[in-house]
């Protein structure tokens, strides 16, 4: 029986992982930051998005890049992208496009949260982050602190493997909507190996649903 025991919590351990103290998290993140720091990031992904009021989640998949400070671009049959200033949704299908200014509520705050989440970029000043060591690699699990973000945001967590590679990130919304998502082939570029400007079609209809110029 206690070898039964033993076994199932060990394997319960592999699973949820060991926990790291606040000063070798802490470290980690700083490994992390460094090993991304000046760089631009990009890989391919494969996401499941989950909503209360749909029967089926939605898969897609794409290509999304990073780069410091924080620019962003995830293309799919659609595009969005941070230039710095605005997040650019982009729907080609339905020729239109929604701008959002980064600093207000909406989606603009969150996607502004999680892409500095995904560059590891300040994380412990914008989240709480717990850690937790895998056998093949790390957690993180970060609990937004400003309030306006834990309207929008209940938590993201973030698997990595022994390399420090983004392998999964999961974010949980307020509304009971889910975001599941996996990397692959990760790559670490030079600065301004990637576009991050945006220029609307001429045919497609720019509109701000928060208002704004």
């Amino acid at each position: 029986m206690k070898s039964v025991l033993a076994a199932l919590l060990f394997c319960t351990a592999s699973v949820l992982g060991q926990p790291l103290s606040e000063a070798d998290t802490n470290a980690l993140l700083a490994r992390i930051a460094e090993s991304r720091s000046g760089h631009s990031v990009q890989a391919e992904f494969v996401e499941k998005r989950t909503l209360p009021m749909w029967s089926e989640p939605v898969v897609e998949k794409g290509t999304i890049a990073f780069e410091p400070p924080d620019r962003f671009l995830r293309k799919t049959r659609n595009l969005s992208l941070c230039d710095g200033r605005f997040l650019w949704m982009y729907y080609p299908e339905f020729r239109q496009v929604e701008k959002y200014p980064l600093n207000a509520r909406g989606p603009g705050q969150l996607f502004s949260a999680l892409g500095q989440a995904l560059q590891f970029r300040n994380i412990a000043e914008n989240f709480q982050v717990s850690a937790s060591k895998l056998p093949d690699g790390y957690r993180l699990e970060l609990i937004p602190r400003s309030g306006g973000l834990r309207r929008l945001l209940q938590s993201i967590t973030l698997e990595l493997d022994a390399s420090l590679r983004l392998r999964s990130s999961n974010l949980m919304g307020r509304q009971g909507d889910r975001l599941e998502t996996s990397y692959t082939n990760e790559r670490i570029l030079p600065p301004g190996s990637m576009d991050f400007t945006f220029t609307p079609p001429p045919s497609a209809t720019v509109v701000m649903p928060l208002g704004g110029e």
